[in-house]
């Protein structure tokens, strides 16, 4: 399912990740999760430590329909929402 924002059209998929970043602690970590949709321009996913706006990601995706297979870029963190959980709702914005 697409959703355009903008210039840009979301698709919503479930590829595997690998996060890479310093957390608000400033303490490197790195996560595995899904991503919740993506875009050209940008990615958003779940995380389990709190990241700070502005933080600088590693992300390697498994697979996606737009970047195909095995794909790592680099991202910053534009908007964080913490759900019911205290998980971490993470919108982030690729770097050109």
């Amino acid at each position: 399912m697409a959703k355009n924002t903008g210039n840009t059209t979301r698709i919503k998929e479930k590829s595997k990740l690998l996060v890479k970043y310093a957390d608000a602690n400033w303490e490197t970590s790195s996560e595995q999760t899904e991503t919740h949709d993506i875009s050209e321009t940008g990615i958003s996913f779940y995380l389990s430590k709190p990241v700070w706006i502005d933080t600088h990601l590693t992300i390697k995706i498994a697979s996606s329909e737009i970047f195909g297979r095995l794909r790592t870029l680099t991202a910053k963190v534009v908007r964080v929402q913490v759900d019911a959980s205290g998980k971490q709702f993470v919108a982030a914005r690729f770097d050109e």
